[in-house]
Protein backbone atom coordinates (compact mmCIF):
# COMPACT_ATOMS: atom_id res chain seq x y z
CA UNK A 1 0.00 0.00 0.00
CA UNK A 2 1.48 3.70 -0.73
CA UNK A 3 -0.19 6.44 0.24
CA UNK A 4 0.14 9.30 -1.82
CA UNK A 5 -0.41 13.23 -1.09
CA UNK A 6 -1.62 15.01 -4.03
CA UNK A 7 -1.54 19.07 -4.58
CA UNK A 8 -1.16 22.05 -6.65
CA UNK A 9 -1.93 25.37 -6.39
CA UNK A 10 -5.07 26.91 -7.77
CA UNK A 11 -6.29 26.45 -10.99
CA UNK A 12 -3.60 23.80 -11.70
CA UNK A 13 -6.14 21.41 -12.41
CA UNK A 14 -5.59 19.20 -9.31
CA UNK A 15 -9.55 17.71 -8.36
CA UNK A 16 -9.31 16.86 -12.30
CA UNK A 17 -6.58 14.54 -11.55
CA UNK A 18 -8.11 13.36 -8.74
CA UNK A 19 -11.50 12.52 -10.57
CA UNK A 20 -9.35 10.68 -12.87
CA UNK A 21 -7.84 8.39 -10.67
CA UNK A 22 -11.17 8.30 -8.73
CA UNK A 23 -12.58 6.88 -12.24
CA UNK A 24 -9.52 4.56 -12.52
CA UNK A 25 -10.65 2.82 -9.06
CA UNK A 26 -8.42 4.52 -7.06
CA UNK A 27 -9.60 5.84 -3.17
CA UNK A 28 -9.19 9.64 -3.36
CA UNK A 29 -9.78 12.04 0.14
CA UNK A 30 -10.84 15.17 -0.46
CA UNK A 31 -9.54 17.10 1.96
CA UNK A 32 -11.72 20.38 1.11
CA UNK A 33 -14.68 18.04 1.41
CA UNK A 34 -13.72 17.16 4.91
CA UNK A 35 -13.19 21.31 5.47
CA UNK A 36 -16.88 21.62 4.03
CA UNK A 37 -18.32 19.10 6.36
CA UNK A 38 -16.84 20.80 9.28
CA UNK A 39 -18.70 23.96 7.73
CA UNK A 40 -21.65 22.82 6.46
CA UNK A 41 -24.86 24.20 7.68
CA UNK A 42 -24.75 23.24 11.99
CA UNK A 43 -20.75 22.31 11.37
CA UNK A 44 -18.48 22.43 14.10
CA UNK A 45 -16.47 25.27 13.60
CA UNK A 46 -19.20 27.62 12.49
CA UNK A 47 -19.56 29.49 15.90
CA UNK A 48 -15.77 29.68 15.87
CA UNK A 49 -15.91 30.85 12.54
CA UNK A 50 -18.45 33.68 13.57
CA UNK A 51 -16.90 34.12 16.60
CA UNK A 52 -13.40 34.81 14.91
CA UNK A 53 -14.62 36.90 11.96
CA UNK A 54 -18.00 37.97 12.47
CA UNK A 55 -21.63 36.83 12.33
CA UNK A 56 -21.98 38.17 9.25
CA UNK A 57 -19.99 35.51 7.52
CA UNK A 58 -23.31 33.08 8.41
CA UNK A 59 -26.07 33.71 6.24
CA UNK A 60 -29.85 33.89 7.64
CA UNK A 61 -30.00 29.99 6.82
CA UNK A 62 -27.23 29.34 8.53
CA UNK A 63 -25.07 28.18 6.14
CA UNK A 64 -21.25 29.99 5.62
CA UNK A 65 -20.88 32.42 2.94
CA UNK A 66 -17.72 31.32 1.67
CA UNK A 67 -17.28 34.13 -0.96
CA UNK A 68 -17.44 36.34 1.95
CA UNK A 69 -15.23 34.64 3.75
CA UNK A 70 -12.67 33.70 1.23
CA UNK A 71 -12.70 37.52 0.21
CA UNK A 72 -10.91 38.14 3.69
CA UNK A 73 -9.30 35.27 4.25
CA UNK A 74 -7.20 35.03 1.05
CA UNK A 75 -6.48 38.54 1.03
CA UNK A 76 -4.47 38.48 4.53
CA UNK A 77 -2.07 36.11 5.22
CA UNK A 78 -3.07 36.48 9.01
CA UNK A 79 -6.77 36.08 8.34
CA UNK A 80 -6.27 32.87 6.20
CA UNK A 81 -3.89 31.65 9.24
CA UNK A 82 -6.68 32.20 11.70
CA UNK A 83 -8.66 30.07 9.69
CA UNK A 84 -6.16 27.25 9.48
CA UNK A 85 -6.14 27.29 12.85
CA UNK A 86 -9.87 27.04 13.22
CA UNK A 87 -10.26 24.38 9.91
CA UNK A 88 -7.25 23.09 8.65
CA UNK A 89 -5.95 21.41 12.01
CA UNK A 90 -9.26 19.51 13.07
CA UNK A 91 -9.11 18.12 9.20
CA UNK A 92 -4.82 17.05 9.59
CA UNK A 93 -6.36 15.15 12.92
CA UNK A 94 -8.83 13.35 10.91
CA UNK A 95 -6.63 12.76 7.76
CA UNK A 96 -3.86 11.36 10.23
CA UNK A 97 -6.33 9.15 12.12
CA UNK A 98 -7.50 7.71 8.46
CA UNK A 99 -3.70 7.21 7.37
CA UNK A 100 -3.27 5.60 11.00
CA UNK A 101 -5.72 2.92 10.03
CA UNK A 102 -4.51 2.51 6.49
CA UNK A 103 -1.05 1.72 8.40
CA UNK A 104 -2.81 -0.58 10.23
CA UNK A 105 -4.26 -2.77 7.52
CA UNK A 106 -8.02 -1.74 9.10
CA UNK A 107 -9.10 0.58 5.75
CA UNK A 108 -8.08 -0.41 1.69
CA UNK A 109 -6.76 -3.79 2.24
CA UNK A 110 -5.45 -5.12 -0.95
CA UNK A 111 -5.50 -1.80 -2.69
CA UNK A 112 -2.34 -0.39 -4.39
CA UNK A 113 -2.19 3.17 -3.43
CA UNK A 114 -4.84 5.51 -1.56
CA UNK A 115 -4.69 9.05 -2.42
CA UNK A 116 -5.17 12.12 -0.17
CA UNK A 117 -6.07 15.62 -1.86
CA UNK A 118 -4.27 18.51 -0.21
CA UNK A 119 -4.12 22.12 -1.44
CA UNK A 120 -1.82 22.53 1.93
CA UNK A 121 -0.25 19.41 1.91
CA UNK A 122 2.94 21.21 2.78
CA UNK A 123 2.11 24.24 4.61
CA UNK A 124 -0.12 21.34 7.09
CA UNK A 125 3.36 18.97 7.57
CA UNK A 126 1.25 16.45 5.99
CA UNK A 127 4.00 15.74 3.72
CA UNK A 128 5.92 14.16 6.41
CA UNK A 129 3.13 11.15 6.75
CA UNK A 130 3.29 10.39 3.15
CA UNK A 131 4.98 7.78 1.06
CA UNK A 132 4.96 10.49 -1.96
CA UNK A 133 4.17 13.57 -2.77
CA UNK A 134 2.24 14.18 -5.99
CA UNK A 135 2.27 18.19 -7.32
CA UNK A 136 -0.06 19.13 -10.40
CA UNK A 137 1.16 21.95 -12.42
CA UNK A 138 -0.04 24.22 -15.10
CA UNK A 139 1.72 27.52 -16.37
CA UNK A 140 0.65 30.55 -14.78
CA UNK A 141 -1.94 32.10 -17.78
CA UNK A 142 -3.30 28.64 -17.80
CA UNK A 143 -3.97 28.71 -13.73
CA UNK A 144 -5.52 32.07 -14.54
CA UNK A 145 -7.58 31.51 -16.88
CA UNK A 146 -9.21 28.51 -15.25
CA UNK A 147 -9.88 30.04 -12.39
CA UNK A 148 -11.08 33.87 -14.15
CA UNK A 149 -13.79 30.76 -16.34
CA UNK A 150 -14.36 29.08 -12.53
CA UNK A 151 -14.40 31.94 -10.21
CA UNK A 152 -15.47 34.40 -12.32
CA UNK A 153 -12.57 36.64 -10.40
CA UNK A 154 -10.44 39.50 -12.01
CA UNK A 155 -6.74 38.87 -12.89
CA UNK A 156 -6.09 41.14 -9.76
CA UNK A 157 -7.68 39.31 -7.29
CA UNK A 158 -6.28 35.85 -8.54
CA UNK A 159 -2.80 37.40 -8.35
CA UNK A 160 -3.59 38.64 -4.51
CA UNK A 161 -3.97 34.78 -3.95
CA UNK A 162 -1.69 33.41 -5.23
CA UNK A 163 0.90 35.60 -3.37
CA UNK A 164 -0.17 34.66 -0.70
CA UNK A 165 0.28 30.91 -1.34
CA UNK A 166 3.00 28.89 -1.10
CA UNK A 167 5.01 29.15 -4.44
CA UNK A 168 4.39 26.52 -7.54
CA UNK A 169 7.67 26.48 -7.61
CA UNK A 170 8.77 25.82 -4.40
CA UNK A 171 5.79 22.71 -4.09
CA UNK A 172 7.68 21.66 -7.36
CA UNK A 173 10.91 21.10 -5.42
CA UNK A 174 9.02 19.14 -2.86
CA UNK A 175 7.34 17.17 -4.25
CA UNK A 176 8.69 13.72 -5.42
CA UNK A 177 6.44 13.43 -8.68
CA UNK A 178 5.10 16.47 -11.10
CA UNK A 179 2.50 16.13 -13.14
CA UNK A 180 2.31 19.52 -15.93
CA UNK A 181 -1.67 19.56 -16.42
CA UNK A 182 -0.73 22.87 -18.83
CA UNK A 183 -2.11 20.74 -21.59
CA UNK A 184 -5.50 19.26 -22.71
CA UNK A 185 -7.30 16.29 -20.76
CA UNK A 186 -6.38 13.67 -23.26
CA UNK A 187 -2.44 14.95 -22.22
CA UNK A 188 -3.29 14.49 -18.73
CA UNK A 189 -4.85 11.16 -18.70
CA UNK A 190 -1.80 10.00 -20.81
CA UNK A 191 0.75 11.42 -17.97
CA UNK A 192 -1.02 9.99 -15.06
CA UNK A 193 -1.60 6.38 -16.85
CA UNK A 194 2.27 6.98 -17.18
CA UNK A 195 2.47 7.87 -13.59
CA UNK A 196 0.62 5.18 -12.24
CA UNK A 197 2.02 2.41 -14.27
CA UNK A 198 5.97 3.09 -13.13
CA UNK A 199 5.53 4.83 -9.52
CA UNK A 200 3.01 2.10 -8.33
Amino acid sequence: MTVIGLTGTMGSGKSTVSSILKHNGYTVYDSDEMSRALTAKGGPALPLIAERFGADMIDGEGRLDRKKLAAVVFSDPKEQEALEEIVTARVVADIRKTIGKIREGKLHEGEKAVFFDVPLLFESGLSEDMDECWCVTADDETRISRIMLRDGLSREEILARFANQMPQEEKIEKSDLVIDNSGSIIDLEYLLTNCLNVII
